[in-house]
């Protein structure tokens, strides 16, 4: 399968702090991110808290939003530490109608390259879903090696992978030795403009969740060439919410900055902490100064 474009990683709404699923907001929001123009949906990732979820929750999630969009592609994060958890997973979102299962390099217990192979084998061979490996060293302590991802590219049923490492130089090698039908996505947003003028074929961006519009749109510039619309949104909304963002964790700060669109759904689950005062006062100030006059 070809995947490309703007993919959204959604926030999971919840409601009152709890782990409970508000799916009449998770439709609604699905539907804003969709009518602005993304090309992907990516539920139950980092900034979805998966790891906060159960399976049942995370099965929820991915089908509330697979239902509400005919229009892109939902690729449901699966991931976990065992094989068999993550197949689980897989089967699941597969039921729920994904198109295909991201899977993160399993975490908390040490391993190797020899032990990252063995993991992603076996999930390919039997994941009902295309896999798409999800390279996120900084949270979870493992690394995929550019050998390994040219390795794993050549399974029929890896299909890409989100890279999050933040190091454009393993993003163009990844890029130069995998096969020309294997996806290669930016995760760490303010990379974008150099990743796809070097061939990236799309880029899971967090401002997506907030001005989806403007992230669609620059992937369509990016594609037809137009380098000026390009840094036009780097500049006007990327770098800004990145830099707003950085000091916060993520999903509280993604969830705050939706409800000033005007979809409220929930607060951070725990472990994550819920925002200071200072914290919500300089996000919604980076938002009215995006909003105050037309991007």
């Amino acid at each position: 399968m070809d995947i490309e474009g703007t993919i959204c990683p959604m926030p999971t709404p919840t409601v009152d702090s709890q782990p409970d699923i508000d799916t009449d907001a998770l439709e609604r929001y699905t539907g804003f991110l969709v009518e602005h123009g993304v090309h992907g949906l990516f539920p139950c990732g980092s900034i979805g808290e998966f790891s906060s979820l159960t399976a049942a929750q995370r099965e929820t999630v991915i089908e509330t939003v697979a239902r509400t969009t005919e229009d892109a592609s939902v690729l449901a994060g699966c991931g976990d530490t065992s094989v068999t958890a993550v197949l689980d997973h897989a089967s699941a979102a597969a039921d729920a109608g994904a198109d295909a299962a991201v899977v993160v390099t399993p975490y908390y217990l040490s391993t190797t390259q020899s032990g990252l192979r063995r993991f992603f084998e076996a999930v390919a061979d039997s994941a009902p879903l295309p896999v798409v490996l999800y390279n996120i060293p900084a949270l979870t302590g493992e690394a995929l090696s550019r050998d390994l991802v040219v390795d794993l590219a050549g399974h029929e049923n890896v299909v890409g992978i989100k890279d999050t490492s933040g190091d454009l130089t393993y993003l163009y090698d990844v890029i130069e030795r995998t096969p020309a039908d294997f996806s290669v996505l930016q995760g760490a947003t303010q990379l974008s403009a150099a990743s796809l003028d070097a061939g990236a074929d799309g880029m899971v961006a967090g401002p997506a969740n907030v001005f989806p519009e403007h992230l669609s749109a620059m992937f369509e510039a990016a594609r037809r060439d137009d380098a000026e619309q390009v840094q036009n949104v780097m500049q006007s909304v990327v770098h800004p919410v990145v830099s707003a963002t950085a000091d916060v964790p993520t999903a509280p700060a993604i969830k705050h900055l939706v409800s000033l669109r005007g979809y409220n759904i929930g607060n951070a689950l725990a472990p994550l902490p819920e925002l200071t005062d200072d914290a919500r006062a300089r996000l919604t100030a980076c938002f009215e100064q995006l909003t105050s006059s037309p991007l």
